[in-house]
């Protein structure tokens, strides 16, 4: 058969626009893995891995780690095997911070630049839009799952489920139903075990998506829409 006429795909994938890195934004960074010490960290260090969601870091520059609120220094940041003097949004890092103690350190935890204030918000409520893959039993008010965020899987409740809602206008279908059936959208109000760390799905894609799954499989998928302080 004849070939088609049309650009190949090397040429084709040359014509795509580069996906927009968040470096302007907040740097946070979603730990996956902390150590003591390390390649480029000494013992007194601890050096955290993960990837970097947004904003950008340099050596020097005070973080603020959450939950905890403990601060440290960046004294050498890692970036793909190399040292570097800073990294931004997209990279996978590995940074070493001073002055902050290992048990600072949990899965889940964020790295923040700046002020207390600036740092991301460490929640137990907040509110979701959910939809609902394949649940074997319908889910309810109280009904009990494992939440992931990032690296981090927390028990966590749908503690009220708010209204359902139509896929294609977001317009609201129900309010106040007895259940989500398979393959609706609803907005519901989760509570989790422990605190966890989220921002609103505008603000940060990355860090305002929820999974939850029950005995194994992934049931929902959801982007966070508000947070609750308390």
């Amino acid at each position: 058969a004849k070939a088609k006429a049309g650009p190949c795909l090397v040429d084709l994938l040359d014509t795509f626009a580069m996906p927009e890195r968040p470096v302007s934004k907040a740097f946070r960074l979603a730990v996956t893995d902390f150590f003591k010490g390390g390649a480029f960290g000494s013992s007194s260090s601890v050096s955290v891995s993960g990837r970097i969601a947004q904003g950008h870091v340099q050596v020097g520059e005070h973080v603020v780690v959450v939950p905890g609120g403990a601060s440290g220094v960046v004294r050498a940041i890692d970036v793909d095997g190399a040292s570097e003097e800073w990294a931004v949004a997209g990279d996978s890092v590995v940074v070493m911070i001073q002055d902050v103690d290992m048990q600072q350190f949990a899965g889940g935890s964020v790295v923040c630049a700046g002020p207390p204030a600036a740092a991301i918000a460490a929640v137990r409520r907040f509110e979701a839009q959910l939809v609902v893959f394949d649940s074997q039993v319908p889910i309810t008010n109280g009904f009990p799952a494992l939440m992931h965020v990032q690296s981090l899987g927390v028990p966590v409740v749908v503690h009220r489920i708010i209204e359902t809602l139509d896929q294609r206008s977001g317009e609201v279908v129900r309010r106040r139903p007895r259940h989500i059936r398979k393959g609706a959208t609803a907005r519901v109000e989760i509570h989790a075990e422990t605190p966890v760390c989220l921002e609103l799905f505008s603000e940060s894609k990355e860090l305002g998506r929820v999974l939850l799954r029950k005995n194994g499989e992934t049931i929902a998928a959801g982007i966070v829409t508000k947070l609750f302080s308390k």
